[in-house]
């Protein structure tokens, strides 16, 4: 019963860290979709600032998706400082859940890609502007108010935090512990009792699968729906260049209704920079 027990455990595991690995994956390509799409943004807001006499909601208009941008920036800037201060501060769970575990493992490009997915930037004191415990402790609130939606239960802040570290590791493989933070398998007495605790342990990381299979389909729709106005945008990008410096009050009724849509369009990819899958 002991053995049975823990190689259902141990299967479960592997079938997270596989779903862990293919989150983190979608996540990247968002990122780099996102990054994309920030040089799409920007190519056409210089082409729009070249045209005379534009319509006054043009202006209003690339004023919201110019706050987009910022937002976007500041986001992967915080979480550059996020990881900065960690690996500063030699950030790592040491204990039952995952020893020796710690931020410094995990990939900046794969921390940005993950923190742009999930969180925000904080509205709170920079963590460059921090040092030592209190830099660490920033960086552990953020963490956990970025992840607590989708990796634990626990609530958001320092706690939640540490939890997310221990229970992602590097990026979510070779996680040994479930979504509730439970310990390893190590303990000993009665097969029967062992027996019970994989069981339980496997049911608790099965249910963390499942959440990261739906946030997983979550990523890959808004990344779908993010990359068809991308190209949709680039395809056009002849006859978007081809409006350089024109003058607005003489264009052709047709060509004012592209540059419109154009605008509009715009505006919605910025927004989607922007939205967390949650």
């Amino acid at each position: 019963m002991k053995k049975q027990a823990l190689k259902i455990h141990e299967d479960m595991v592997n079938s997270y860290n596989e779903s862990y690995k293919a989150m983190s994956h979608v996540c990247k390509r968002l990122y780099e979709t996102r990054t994309d799409s920030v040089k799409t943004i920007q190519m056409i807001q210089t082409v729009i600032n070249s045209i005379a006499n534009t319509p006054k909601e043009f202006a209003t208009t690339f004023g919201q998706v110019e706050k987009e941008l910022a937002n976007f920036k500041e986001t992967e800037r915080y979480a550059q400082e996020v990881y900065d201060a960690s690996v500063k501060a030699g950030v790592n769970i040491a204990g039952g859940m995952a020893a020796g575990i710690g931020i410094a493992s995990m990939a900046p490009t794969a921390m940005m890609s993950i923190a742009t997915t999930f969180g925000t930037a904080t509205t709170g004191t920079a963590i460059s502007a921090l040092s030592g415990a209190a830099a660490q402790k920033a960086a552990y609130a953020w963490l956990g108010r970025t992840f607590a939606g989708f990796a634990v239960k626990q609530g958001a802040g320092m706690a939640a935090g540490q939890a997310f570290l221990a229970l992602a590791g590097p990026i979510g493989w070779g996680i040994t512990a479930t979504s509730a933070g439970i310990s390893l398998i190590s303990m000993t007495g009665k097969n029967k009792e062992i027996a019970d605790k994989a069981i339980e342990e496997a049911k608790e990381i099965a249910k963390a699968r499942e959440e990261l299979d739906e946030v997983t389909a979550k990523v890959d729709d808004l990344r779908d729906r993010t990359l068809l106005l991308l190209n949709d945008l680039n395809q056009q990008k002849t006859r978007i260049l081809g409006f350089t410096n024109a003058d607005y009050a003489v264009l052709e009724v047709d060509d004012k209704k592209f540059l419109g849509t154009l605008v509009n369009n715009t505006q919605t990819l910025a927004t989607l920079l922007n939205t967390a899958i949650e």
